[in-house]
């Protein structure tokens, strides 16, 4: 995928601002983004996104819920999170093309719906860029 400067320019900005965000932030932020249900399936979520943010792949035949049969509607694998440092790591070493493709994707199928009026493209980068700021800025309740 060719961008121009300005598309690259907001991506770029897009993950610095996404990395100025805390370990716990950055780590709930992209896990909500690639939209996991409390079992850890994700669903509507390309394996080599998650693959690439440090998801392992564990599974179904593997895991042990004696309780659970699976059938053919159910999911034949569990995806287990990176820690938020590994997560953190995988970001910030991904070049801007590789943080368009799996970041920025994910951030779009998750956000869009919420705000349509942020549109996609360099407009989407944008306004996420802006969004991310503005959680940077909001007082922790610690």
């Amino acid at each position: 995928m060719k961008m121009n400067s300005q598309s690259r320019s907001f991506a770029k900005q897009v993950q610095v601002d996404l990395l100025a965000l805390d370990d716990a932030d950055l780590f709930q932020l992209v896990n909500q983004w690639v939209r996991s249900n409390s079992a850890g399936i994700y669903f509507d979520v390309p394996e080599e996104v998650l693959s690439a943010l440090g998801y392992t792949c564990v599974p179904a035949e593997s895991q042990t819920l004696p309780h659970l049969s699976y059938t053919s509607e159910m999911p034949a694998a569990q995806w287990l999170a990176p820690t938020p440092h590994q997560l953190r790591s995988l970001i910030t070493n991904m070049d801007v093309n590789a943080f368009t493709h799996h970041v920025i994707s994910a951030a779009f199928q998750s956000l869009h719906v919420t705000y349509p009026d942020w549109y996609e493209g360099v407009t989407f980068n944008a306004h996420l860029a802006n969004h991310l700021r503005q959680m940077k800025k909001r007082p922790t309740s610690n």
